[in-house]
């Protein structure tokens, strides 16, 4: 298959997502022109300048349909066949195009290094560079007011090397992985199922395993309130995470999830619990109630000056973005 002329991709999970498993893929990427990607739900992924480039498949079916379209050989590496979360009426969760050949070098479960490893020696490629991401220039931060291309870009600008990205901004953070692809070199962390409410507790076990290492944890008003205990946690624990929670007002994945029923607009009731208000919630003083220091920001340059007093800190700190 990667001898073919065909438009090929290696769909990695697991082990081959991060280390030499991930040097291996970049490995085969280099001699064969195949593409690396990666389901969206994804445990870990290292990624940054001088790392292999994996792209994640999005998580709106319509958008990975497009993505995957050229695609007509997939090679699974510790993945199952993308399909859609959930499903929908009257649409087919397979995302992958039908002339598509899908093939599992290994499945779940089984050693996913050995398994790129023998085919780095089937291929003779064990004296082959991995094909590395470049390393891009710092963009210009921007500023004026908050927009989610001017976030993303502006934590493009400020990632700290070594860093590890918690990332549950469903909504919100959609375009924070492209505009960090040429960052140095950091971890990302995703939800890894279709449940709520991962990210904080995510962060917290992160930086009890890599205290040296900023955690930056990403979530958003509906699903940090699932799990906002962690918050106090990351106080009395002492730990470097700076979390920023993207404050819509809404479970807007819930009422994505619910216009692609078909059923038409949600009603009084099923709109009323979508919306987060009455009282709206204060992460501010959330966070400060829970010992962790807080502050709203209300434009991109006081977006940027608390993401490095956050960075800088010696402890946890909680940045709300009102949208």
């Amino acid at each position: 298959m990667l001898r073919s002329d065909l438009s090929t991709a290696l769909l990695l999970s697991g082990t081959a997502l991060f280390g030499e498993g991930l040097r291996a893929a970049g490995r085969i990427a280099a001699a064969t022109n195949a593409k690396l990607l990666a389901p969206y739900p994804v445990t870990r992924l290292e990624r940054g300048a001088g790392v292999p480039l994996v792209q994640r498949i999005p998580y709106m079916p319509e958008q990975a349909t497009e993505f995957l379209k050229n695609i007509r050989q997939l090679i699974l590496v510790g993945a199952a066949a993308p399909v859609s979360y959930f499903a929908y009426p009257g649409k087919s969760s397979v995302l992958t195009p039908a002339e598509c050949e899908i093939h599992a070098l290994a499945r779940p479960g089984e050693d996913y290094v050995g398994a790129l490893d023998a085919l780095v020696a089937a291929l003779g490629l064990q004296n082959r560079k991995p094909l590395l991401t470049d390393k891009a220039e710092r963009p210009s931060r921007p500023g004026g007011e908050i927009t989610l291309s001017g976030l993303a870009t502006t934590l493009g600008v400020l990632l700290p090397e070594n860093a590890i990205v918690v990332d549950e901004a469903m909504t919100s953070g959609r375009g924070i992985m492209a505009a960090t692809t040429g960052a140095p070199p950091h971890d990302w962390l995703g939800n890894t199922g279709g449940s709520i409410g991962i990210a904080l507790p995510l962060a917290v076990g992160a930086a009890v395993a890599c205290p040296t290492r900023r955690v930056l944890c990403l979530t958003a008003d509906g699903s940090g309130m699932y799990t906002a205990q962690a918050i106090w946690t990351m106080a009395r624990e002492g730990l470097n995470v700076t979390t920023v929670v993207f404050a819509n007002r809404t479970y807007a994945v819930l009422q994505r999830e619910f216009a692609g029923l078909g059923v038409g607009a949600p009603g009084p009731r099923a709109a009323d619990l979508f919306d987060i208000g009455r009282p709206t919630l204060d992460w501010v003083h959330l966070a400060k109630g829970m010992g962790v220091p807080g502050s709203r920001v209300t434009s991109l340059d006081a977006f940027a000056k608390a993401m490095r007093e956050g960075f800088e800190s010696n402890g946890p700190t909680l940045i709300e973005v009102p949208l």
